[in-house]
């Protein structure tokens, strides 16, 4: 998957330079609508033509999570500034942008594709979701989805893939069983060791905007942003932290700060191991259940991001995201 940010939004950058991410998966979806004609004629028929209406296209794939490369797709779904910081090791801060003068619009991208046959083109894309799931004996993944503009053919293929510096000196994908999740009114704020899988969703609710005079959108505009998840934790002891004792988080308000960190076990080239955290300041947990299809008891319970100012640059958010890697420059 190539990404190019767009220096004008649905324009294809002359000259940019994609960043190639590795995908697995990858579909372009066609979204033509059609117009029907079903004015009586005397006949026991309903349609007599079809005429093309408008049309946006549509862009999924899945990934593992590569320290160096997520970036980008952070970016493109929440749209703040990132601020880095650091030498040798950085550190990326990643919030939602808030600004008005732009309608709060993350950038749009251009989306390369190849199949082995033909390159595609997608101007205008808007990330519409990134979801993460992570579980105990796996490694950590994602899915995104973007809006674009109809796709067109591109004249050349990429080239071999270079970005990660495979081999010499590469990222690694991150196996779930080093994602270290905390929250602060459970276990004392530290490191919960009980949950064997999980799922954290950021929805934008992107949707095209068609106006008189060309089938293709006006543009893609993200919504409001909106974070939800979910965990399955094994029941270890006479009491979990949601349904019982005094505190049942999920059965009361209770707001609290959770923090989910993803980090390569493998990196060798830094003190520092690469790593992905999303940050969540005032998360409510609900609809808890207790399942016993197994030998042992599970607890499923979601959350649900609220906005606040600690996740925010201005305003509100209801998350940021840190990633440290050996990236200097601000995606």
């Amino acid at each position: 998957m190539g990404l190019v940010v767009e220096a004008t939004r649905g324009t294809l950058p002359t000259g940019g330079t994609p960043v190639y991410i590795p995908v697995t998966g990858p579909q372009i979806t066609p979204q033509q609508t059609f117009l029907r004609d079903e004015a009586f004629r005397g006949s026991p028929t309903l349609v007599y033509d079809q005429v093309q209406g408008v049309r946006h296209d549509e862009y999924d794939a899945k990934f593992y999570l590569f320290a160096d490369t997520f970036g980008n797709l952070v970016k493109a779904t929440l749209g703040g500034t990132d601020t880095v910081t650091g030498s040798t090791v950085y550190t990326h801060n990643i919030k939602l942008l808030n600004n008005a003068a732009v309608g709060s619009q993350p950038q749009s991208y251009s989306i390369f594709d190849f199949d082995g046959a033909n390159q595609f083109v997608m101007t205008g894309a808007q990330a519409d979701s990134l979801n993460i799931t992570f579980g105990a004996e796996a490694a950590a993944d994602a899915t995104v989805k973007f809006f674009a503009n109809p796709y067109t053919s591109y004249t050349s293929a990429p080239a071999p893939f270079t970005s990660l510096s495979f081999p010499a000196n590469p990222e690694h994908m991150i196996p779930a069983w080093d994602t270290s999740i905390t929250v602060s009114g459970i276990n004392s704020g530290a490191a919960l060791t009980y949950i064997s899988t999980g799922e954290l969703m950021l929805a934008r609710k992107t949707q095209p905007i068609f106006t008189m005079g060309t089938q293709a959108p006006l543009t893609n505009f993200a919504g409001p942003l909106e974070v939800t998840g979910k965990f399955t934790a094994i029941v270890n002891s006479n009491a979990d932290a949601w349904s019982t004792g005094s505190a049942a988080e999920a059965l009361t308000r209770s707001p609290q700060t959770m923090t989910i960190t993803m980090t390569d076990p493998n990196d060798t080239t830094s003190s520092t191991n690469h790593s992905i955290a999303f940050t969540l300041s005032a998360v409510q947990f609900h609809d808890v259940k207790r399942t016993r299809g197994k030998e042992y008891t599970e607890v499923e319970v979601s959350f649900t991001a609220n906005a606040n100012a600690t996740d925010a640059t201005t305003g509100y958010s209801p998350v940021q995201a840190t990633i440290v890697n050996a990236t200097s420059t601000a995606y």
